[in-house]
């Protein structure tokens, strides 16, 4: 019996210290190549992943600034409109009531050119 369990016993040593030599580690430098490889490879798909996120978010912010341009000028023409159909109502008013309103409007048309070059120098 002690000479099978030392046979065994051998058996296993050689079992394992082939398996081991079949899968040691590779040398110091060929595991600094790898490591240095893999991190080549993880930096690649990140910067490319980055590039993607960035174009991405910049077509998304192009098409919000495009649809937020849309509807001001959709809301200066809007304005026009109003403002020209109010200074036709305001030939019935008072003096002081359409004095009133006409500097209500010119105000308001202020606040439309700034908003106009805020955007012209944006774009």
């Amino acid at each position: 019996m002690k000479g099978e369990t030392f046979f065994a016993l051998l058996a296993g040593a050689v079992a394992g210290l082939t398996i081991g030599l079949l899968f040691a580690p590779d040398s110091g430098e060929e595991t600094r190549r790898k490591v240095r490889e893999a991190a080549g490879e993880g930096w690649d798909r990140a910067k490319e992943k980055a590039s993607e996120f960035y174009g991405q978010a910049r077509e998304e912010t192009s098409d919000a600034l495009d649809k937020l341009r849309a509807r001001g000028r959709l809301a200066r023409m809007e304005f026009k409109e109003l403002r020209d159909s109010l200074k036709d109502q305001a030939a019935g008013m008072t003096e002081e009531a359409r004095k009133k309103l006409l500097e209500q409007l010119e105000k308001l048309e202020d606040a439309l050119r700034v908003d106009d070059q805020s955007e012209t120098e944006n774009a």
